[in-house]
């Protein structure tokens, strides 16, 4: 084997690599999308600038490719976690469910076609909402003694756990995943940093009865949202 052929076989792993990543993501967008029943490998072939056949040599068809984005899809959710620079969150703690659910708002601002892809999902059972359970089961199972420790402490309510993890789920994602109604309505953008940031302060201040932090660094509501909000305040 001579040198370039040598350094050939790398470089086309890497391509490989590459080209899988990249199916992958723009798949994951066209599901959130489209739903999987709306989705089309040719066209998320010509996103990538690849051929269908590529894909179906890497991931067979299209349930094969649907489960490796849903697979992909929950492992970066608990990297998300895992990389977190401020080291291992103690979910024990008051201060660590503050941390992880800082943690969880920010992957929902980046993420928020994880949502849509479930909620698709979720309107019929099919085989492909059992296959997505079963990486929910697995992260409630985790968080599951957890909460409900939280609970006998005192330091969040104690209800009905699905309701706290359903919640739970709602107030941090959903603002992410209705960006554009948000948008048309206040004109924010909920993924600046700024509503990012002030939403993950609203959660906190909900579910721990923490007051917010500073007030003057929320996006500021136009003229006929702050007009009905001053209408609240009681007179002096």
């Amino acid at each position: 084997m001579n040198s370039s052929t040598g350094h050939m076989e790398p470089q086309r792993q890497e391509r490989a690599l590459r080209s899988r990543r990249d199916i992958l993501s723009a798949a994951r967008m066209t599901f959130a999308q489209f739903g999987f029943d709306g989705a089309n490998i040719r066209d998320i072939a010509e996103q990538v600038g690849v051929t269908h056949t590529l894909i179906r040599y890497h991931f067979g068809n299209k349930m094969e490719l649907w489960k490796a984005v849903v697979d992909d899809m929950f492992a970066g959710l608990s990297a998300a976690f895992s990389n977190d620079r401020t080291g291992e969150i103690d979910l024990r703690t008051r201060d660590g469910l503050r941390s992880w659910l800082r943690l969880y708002i920010r992957y929902c601002a980046e993420h928020p076609e994880h949502v849509r892809i479930m909620i698709h999902e979720s309107m019929a059972a099919t085989e492909r909402l059992e296959y997505m359970v079963e990486h929910i089961r697995l992260s409630h199972a985790g968080l599951i003694p957890v909460f409900s420790r939280l609970m006998k402490q005192g330091v969040v309510p104690d209800v009905w756990l699905v309701s706290f993890f359903y919640m739970i789920s709602s107030i941090c994602q959903m603002p992410f995943v209705l960006t554009n109604a948000i948008d048309q309505l206040y004109g924010v953008q909920m993924t600046s940093q700024a509503a990012v940031d002030a939403h993950t302060e609203a959660v906190i201040a909900l579910v721990l009865g923490e007051r917010s932090h500073d007030p003057s660094r929320w996006p500021t509501l136009p003229g006929w949202a702050e007009t009905a909000r001053t209408k609240g305040h009681p007179k002096t």
